[in-house]
């Protein structure tokens, strides 16, 4: 087949996934001209390379595909694509540049192919190239020496408002170990890799983004989302990745040897919940809890882990992988050791395999003073740190077993490559500006580096063959291997890490590299006399901490749930322990401050936002409870029957109070334990100092008095007197009686009832009433209506006051 003929194939691919480095302009073949904003209106994804690591045995094309997006507004049309190459790189600095995307990638610029069609707004196009890897420059790569190369596969296209110019372009290094036969001259022997055998041990991190939301022992588990249903399925990103270990390297396989998998405790701890008998719950779109789907998968993927974990060696990283600094910068250094020594605790409880116990890998392989004292509280005899988190003087290197100046216990640290990991991690934007906005300039290229790509670990592997070039044992290395160290949160999938291990094993097989057990090196710790180091913390490294209010929100939740802790009893024989009900609070909190949150300050600040209201919402449910009618009230005694709700697990002792109102008094109440998830009446001894229908309101504190629930309402009805009333209607009744006295007396002294007036004329007396001599008694007399109790002997009239009435005849006693 012609070269041209080859470079003429386009076929159907399937999409692959998307790249997400940061814009960083390119060098180009051609020098680019007016054209479409910066950023490009097209995005090109590839989700396939072919060869990885070009070997002599190997295939003697190079096939690169994926799939061409316009995300522009407008059409474009006159695509067309090639690949192209720089010089191999000598230096690493040469190495740094291609990585930051700004080395020169125009040493073989092949012609440009067509691409079939108009690309019009929102439409996709599948492309596929093949070029030979060897040949002449302008229908091949035209390789010729072994090393490492940047490609560059640029699309130029014209927009329908704009002249051609470059509008996409995907950059990437491909390693070179030995030449294919060159099609030119069948008969030449090809050019064999140089280098030597290096000490070599590699970190496979397994995180994800924490899901879970904090629970306590009897809720069912509850995520934020279902995304790790399809992440535990073999085909999505943890399922493939521990499928390609366990079948990249199996136990005791010599790439196993060489391999460290580094796991986040609570990523494994989440995955057995969610495969429990009792299954877990999402939250729905509505914000309301739905049956997850994963629990089968999660199962799955868990056994799997266990298997390829077992016989190897497995460090756990902190709990949650929480961002150890940030913690101890905030002053929660209890937290940051809780979350190292929890996090051994429970991965080796889960996956029933020993874990290396006194290793310590903080993100970004970088510590402050502070947290390095922490680690060492924690059991922290080792640490793995990026060799730029040491002052190495003028003498630098990019490994070794050193020990740490100033470390308890005699503290050392393994050095892990930083070149290395920033290959793995990609880089963010660094052009300072809005590319997008200025017109007439190219299309930055984008590294699949850092992102989901099966392309990801490409440029990881291109580094670790230029580190390989030279040969190193390990006393040059500083008694350590050459440990590669991805970042914590490693998006690489199944493809991706298949291409990694691939590319090791290649590696392996041509003697540049040999296995070195990590759990050994640990175990052995540094040469005798070798000079101990001072840690330092890189500036750019504490940039992308957890932010201060995420850490603010933390610290207030972390007194919260302490407050709540001493409510409860221990030892109560019903229920969960404090412990068991509390631990899970606490580790939450390390949920909210994990490495996934790094340069994300507003998730940082939304998962502590959550879990404050989780707390609050636990918190709340030891409360009064309202109820539904008012308490009626026949005395001003009466007790009050109040009912206390617990909605914990766990016996708690709270204080329960009435607070003051103006129509009730209550005596002290005792501290009260409640049941866990259960209720209890109180009968509270109150006094109503007034009649009628009023509120009150109750309320449960804490021991020490901080307010749990908010205060519940209680409406009282009273139809007994009360105190005022009783005493107003006891001075009523006295007054009556000392009326009623002072009455009396004056009847007893013969006042009259109406006294007259002090002033005025006198008032004449009565004329005296005509006398009736006396006689005998008859009842018969001139007046025809006789007064029957008329008789002889009426006393005479009342003279008036001061006068005497004349002297009458003496009375004669009867016999």
């Amino acid at each position: 087949m012609k070269p041209v003929a080859a470079l003429a194939a386009i076929f159907l691919l399937t999409l692959a996934g998307l790249l997400g480095a940061g814009p960083v302009l390119g060098a180009a073949a051609a020098a680019p001209v007016q054209g479409e904003a910066a950023d490009g209106p097209l995005r090109l994804e590839l989700s396939e390379m072919s060869p990885r690591v070009v070997t002599a045995g190997g295939s003697p094309d190079l096939v690169v595909a994926g799939t061409l997006t316009n995300t522009g507004d407008v059409p474009v049309r006159d695509l067309v694509i090639r690949v192209q190459r720089g010089n191999p790189l000598q230096t690493e600095g040469a190495l740094r540049d291609a990585l930051d995307g700004t080395a020169r990638t125009d040493a073989v610029t092949p012609q440009f192919m067509p691409l079939q069609g108009e690309l019009a707004p929102g439409d996709q196009l599948p492309v596929r190239l093949t070029l030979p890897l060897r040949g002449t420059p302008e229908t091949s790569l035209a390789l010729n020496a072994t090393g490492v190369h940047e490609l560059l596969v640029n699309v130029n296209g014209s927009p329908a408002d704009g002249a051609r110019a470059r509008l996409a372009a995907v950059r990437m290094l491909l390693p070179v170990l030995s030449l294919p036969p060159d099609p030119a001259a069948p008969d030449q022997v090809p050019q064999a890799a140089s280098g030597g055998a290096t000490p070599f041990s590699l970190l496979v991190p397994i995180t994800d983004v924490p899901r879970r939301l904090a629970t306590v022992p009897g809720e069912p588990t509850l995520l934020t989302d279902d995304d790790l249903a399809a992440s535990f399925a073999p085909d999505g990103r943890l399922g493939g990745l521990v499928d390609a270990l366990a079948r990249a390297a199996p136990t005791d396989s010599r790439l196993r040897e060489a391999t460290c998998l580094a796991i986040d405790p609570e990523l494994v701890q989440t995955a057995a919940l969610m495969r429990s008998t009792n299954g877990y719950q999402v939250l729905g779109p509505d914000g309301n809890p739905v049956p997850g789907t994963g629990g089968a998968a999660a199962g799955h993927w868990l056994d799997e882990l266990a298997t390829v974990a077992r016989g190897g060696c497995v460090i756990a990283l902190p709990y949650a992988d929480a961002d150890l600094v940030a913690l101890s910068r905030a002053g929660m250094t209890d937290l940051a050791g809780a979350a190292i020594t929890d996090g051994r605790e429970v991965l080796q409880g889960i996956l029933q395999t020993p874990v290396v116990s006194d290793v310590t890998w903080p993100v970004e392989g970088a510590v402050d003073d502070a947290t390095f004292a922490t680690a060492a509280q924690a059991g922290g005899r080792s640490l793995l740190l990026s060799a730029d988190a040491v002052e190495q003087g003028r003498t630098t290197r990019d490994s070794g077993v050193l020990p740490i100046a100033g470390g308890q216990r005699a503290q050392f640290t393994v050095l892990t490559d930083p070149l290395l990991t920033r290959a793995a991690a990609g880089i963010p934007d660094t052009t300072g500006g809005d590319l997008g906005a200025v017109r007439g300039a190219s299309a930055p290229s984008v590294s699949p580096a850092g992102t989901a790509s099966p392309l990801s670990t490409q440029d990881l592997v291109g580094a670790l063959t230029f580190r390989t070039q030279e040969p190193g044992d390990g006393a040059e290395r500083g008694g350590g291997p050459l440990v590669v160290a991805p970042p914590h949160q490693w998006t690489a999938d199944g493809a991706a890490a298949q291409a990694l291990l691939g590319a090791v094993d290649q590696l392996l097989d041509v003697g540049r590299i040999v296995p070195r057990k990590l759990d050994d090196v640990l175990a052995a710790g540094p040469a005798t006399g070798a000079a101990a180091l001072p840690i330092t913390y890189p500036l750019q490294v504490g940039g992308r901490e957890v932010t201060g209010p995420a850490l603010d929100a933390v610290r207030r939740t972390d007194a919260d749930i302490d407050d709540l802790a001493s409510a409860a009893v221990p030892n109560s024989g019903v229920g969960v322990s404090p412990e068991e009900a509390f631990t899970p609070l606490r580790r939450g909190l390390l949920r909210a401050v994990s490495s996934a949150w790094r340069a994300r300050p507003d998730a940082a600040e939304a998962a502590a936002r959550a879990l404050a209201d989780r707390v609050a919402a636990l918190r709340g449910s030891i409360r009064v409870l309202e109820p539904p009618g008012p308490y009626s009230l026949g005395t001003s005694d009466a007790p009050i029957l109040i009912t206390v709700a617990n909605g914990l697990p766990v016996t708690v002792r709270v204080d329960v109070q009435i607070l003051p109102s103006s129509g009730l008094r209550v005596a002290p109440i005792e501290l009260q334990e409640v049941p866990p998830l259960g209720r209890r009446q109180v009968r509270v001894s109150a006094e109503v100092t007034r009649s009628g229908q009023f509120s009150v309101q109750a309320a449960v504190r804490t021991p020490d008095g901080e307010l749990l629930g908010q205060p519940s309402r209680l409406r009282v009805r009273s139809t007994a007197y009360g105190t005022i009333t009783v005493w107003l209607t006891a001075s009523a009744g006295i007054l009556l009686v000392v009326l009623a006295g002072r009455r009396i007396v004056r009847r007893i002294r013969g006042e009259p009832r109406n006294r007259p007036p002090a002033s005025g004329p006198p008032v004449p007396p009565l004329p005296p009433r005509p006398q009736t001599p006396p006689g005998p008694r008859s009842h018969h007399t001139g007046d025809p209506f006789p007064d029957p109790l008329a008789t002889t002997d009426r006393l005479p009239p009342v003279p008036p006051r001061g006068e005497r009435p004349p002297p009458g005849p003496p009375r004669v006693p009867s016999p």
